[in-house]
């Protein structure tokens, strides 16, 4: 969830979440949990590329909680351009201009946060 805030059982949390997308899970138990910061860009697209000031520095961030996924792809990309190699993927997200969330450091979270319940409760009803 987006609080910023990681539930006393992360477990308990997610088990029910899971059932409704794996309800042939039910009855297996949860071995490992954790949690964490989520990175979320306005645009919900990864930020991939390099600092121009700094071209042999290189980042990969903001998954908005599809890291898990989009970490194998970033890293590929990543090492097809600190390889040189010609990489189609790095050239494509470097592109992608990263507009920085509106409100400054006070009112950032707060609003993001808005946001996604917003979102969250449009997509229930």
């Amino acid at each position: 969830h987006y609080s910023g805030r990681d539930p006393k059982d992360i477990a308990a949390y997610m088990q029910p979440k899971m059932l409704e997308v794996f309800p042939q899970l039910v009855g297996i138990s949860i071995d490992y949990q954790w949690g964490g910061m989520i990175g979320i860009g306005a645009n919900r697209l990864p930020q991939i590329g390099r600092l121009p000031e700094h071209p042999n520095v290189f980042y990969a961030q903001a998954y908005s909680g599809h890291g898990l996924n989009a970490t194998h792809l970033a890293g590929r990309v990543l090492a097809e351009a600190i390889a040189g190699q010609q990489s189609n993927g790095f050239d494509l997200f470097a592109k992608v201009p990263h507009p920085t969330f509106p409100g400054g450091r006070a009112l950032r979270s707060p609003l993001l946060a808005m946001g996604m319940l917003w979102y969250r409760l449009k997509d229930r009803f």
